[in-house]
């Protein structure tokens, strides 16, 4: 579940579903509007529209924030990698531990660090067995591999995955910063799959 806020003329807020946000997302990705996913997953969609006052143009944006917003560790990050790699997982009992584990093919998350994938929203449990990535898990782990890096020189613009831009000037350098984060919400709305969307709607 997310807390949706339009920014517009005014700011409204509400409350969007997982298949909704993914609705938001999918319409944002097909009318070339940026989507810049957070680390929180959550994600934030911007356009611009001619006003037709001023006939000058004016941004609006969607953001999309968790209503348990993720503070996700380096370990939880790694399970999350895991868990997407392979395609069944699954909570199970545990001769080592008394509460149940997360298997994901051949490794397993012990309970400690199940339960905290859990309480951030990261996992749904379908069937009281098997267990799926969120879509603010999806968007966690894509924000987390672009993240934006602070530069003393701020005419170059950073991003964790090792792009470094350089321009003449620092709006411009954020401004290119903004398009490569854009292509990525871009790629990361078209990879998901058929199967993700069909799981996602049956919540």
């Amino acid at each position: 579940m997310f807390t949706e806020t339009v920014e517009g003329a005014s700011t409204t807020t509400g409350t969007a579903t997982e298949p909704h946000a993914l609705t938001l997302l999918r319409r944002a990705c097909n009318r070339g509007y940026a989507i810049e996913p957070q680390r929180t997953g959550g994600a934030i969609i911007r356009w611009r529209r001619i006003d037709l006052t001023t006939h000058a143009p004016v941004l609006r944006s969607i953001t999309l924030t968790p209503q348990v917003p993720a503070d996700p560790t380096d370990y939880d990050l790694s399970n999350l990698r895991v868990i997407a790699s392979v395609p069944v997982v699954r909570l199970v009992a545990s001769e080592k531990y008394t509460l149940p584990v997360i298997e994901a093919g051949t490794y397993a998350i012990p309970p400690s660090q199940a339960e905290r994938l859990l309480a951030q929203g990261f996992l749904l449990n379908a069937d009281n067995e098997h267990l799926r990535l969120t879509l603010a898990a999806r968007l966690c782990l894509v924000a987390a591999k672009h993240q934006r890096m602070d530069s003393s020189d701020r005419t170059t613009a950073w991003c964790s995955c090792g792009l470094a831009v350089h321009a003449k000037t620092a709006e411009q350098a954020e401004a290119r910063q903004a398009a490569h984060l854009a292509a990525v919400g871009a790629d990361f709305v078209q990879s998901l799959d058929a199967a993700f969307t069909a799981a996602v709607a049956s919540v």
